[in-house]
């Protein structure tokens, strides 16, 4: 299956607008599915780009660790996107549709969780 992953900033107005462009979400279908994110380390060593999978597939990603990388680190952003699109090809071969719709699902609720907090916090 050919998936073409999208990405967009995570922030847009991140506390330090210098960071604005150093958190990305990666959508599959108009939905998240992973990370990009610019992390420096110490400073003799050259910034990296980390990118990590966030499909929550629950029992069908039982063992999933064991058969694959969710995550890697490149030198650019740009760079970040093969590996990653691979990784989620790869993944979703091994939870099928089922997993992907456990997934949609629970970004579903995490939502509908998200608003009820937000109504109990505006009544207070």
């Amino acid at each position: 299956m050919t998936v073409l992953p999208s990405a967009r900033r995570t922030y847009d107005d991140h506390p330090l607008p210098e960071d604005n462009d150093k958190f990305w979400t990666v959508l599959l279908w108009g939905v998240s599915a992973a990370v990009i994110v610019n992390h420096q380390g110490a400073p003799a060593l050259p910034e990296t780009w980390n990118w990590t999978l966030h499909i929550h597939a629950g029992r069908f990603a039982n063992g999933i660790r064991q058969k694959m990388a969710i995550e890697g680190s490149e030198p650019s952003r740009e760079a970040c996107f093969a590996p990653l699109r691979h990784a989620i090809e790869r993944y979703l071969d091994l939870i099928g549709p089922d997993g992907w719709a456990h997934h949609v699902e629970h970004l579903e609720w995490l939502k509908e969780r998200k608003d009820a907090t937000r109504k109990r916090q505006n009544r207070a």
